[in-house]
């Protein structure tokens, strides 16, 4: 979905929504379709455990490697059994929960760290997929797309979807299955396959 049409628009609109319109369309909770808020929270947080325990048990990795200077600022790396020195990587990132009023949550997001990115990537192989599900708040939409088209007109090859039928939580949970598009989507992009 490469054809989004126009820009950012001038001011960031989040600027101008009152606290409670904030807190409602930065709360991916409010916006769930097949569970409640409380249990959509307490599911996905026990199911994203025990995905971790499982993959830290499994697999080899490097867990807490610090990639800023902040507590929060660390990343675990997991690796495949097998290793070649061609090795493809994903590194995913999520925004944050910025609504927390926590600086780092800010500092960290990929919208805000655009503007200290290099305008090209420095490795022209890097390829960024901004996701958004059909179920995410408006306002996560627009800023996705915003994010996306920033992206484009600094030359880095990104490419955007929207997943049909999903909220915010759910993306995650089927990144789990192999079958997903989302899974699919991921796989061919790392190999680069069309």
């Amino acid at each position: 979905m490469d054809g989004l049409g126009g820009g950012p628009k001038r001011g960031a609109p989040w600027k101008r929504m009152s606290k409670e319109e904030l807190e409602n369309q930065y709360s991916p909770s409010r916006w769930v379709v097949r569970l409640g808020a409380e249990e959509a929270l307490r599911t996905y947080s026990q199911i994203g455990n025990e995905v971790t325990k499982r993959a830290q048990a499994t697999g080899r990795n490097l867990l807490d490697v610090p990639y800023g200077d902040g507590e929060a600022e660390k990343l675990d790396i997991y690796f495949p059994e097998a290793v070649s020195e061609a090795l493809p990587f994903l590194v995913f990132f999520h925004g944050g929960y910025w609504q927390s009023g926590r600086e780092d949550a800010q500092r960290n997001s990929p919208q805000w760290r655009l503007k200290t990115a290099p305008t090209q990537p420095v490795d022209p192989a890097c390829r960024i997929l901004v996701t958004v599900g059909q179920h995410d708040s408006p306002e996560f939409h627009r800023q996705s797309r915003e994010f996306y088209q920033t992206l484009r007109r600094g030359g880095w090859k990104a490419s955007f979807e929207e997943l049909h039928d999903v909220d915010h939580f759910e993306i995650l949970w089927n990144l789990t299955q192999k079958d997903y598009v989302l899974t699919q989507i991921i796989l061919k992009t790392v190999f680069r396959e069309s």
